[in-house]
């Protein structure tokens, strides 16, 4: 038991340590000017637009039947 309460302490330690790093990262890439296009989320963007225009044209032939 002694060794997993030291281990408690190491990883409150880590964590924000990571999480800075990850920031660091971040602002160095935008710095950079290069950009990351993740495909599979345009992709889900484009099919969460695609949703929202069906679900309106849907409430609004709706409305209009009413």
């Amino acid at each position: 038991m002694a060794v997993g309460g030291g281990m408690g302490g190491l990883v409150t330690a880590l964590v924000p340590l990571i999480g800075v790093v990850t920031i660091l990262r971040a602002r160095a890439a935008r710095k950079r000017g290069t950009p990351v296009v993740d495909e599979e989320f345009e992709a889900r963007q484009a099919a969460t637009r695609e949703s929202e225009r069906r679900m309106a044209a849907y409430l609004a032939s709706r409305d209009r039947q009413e």
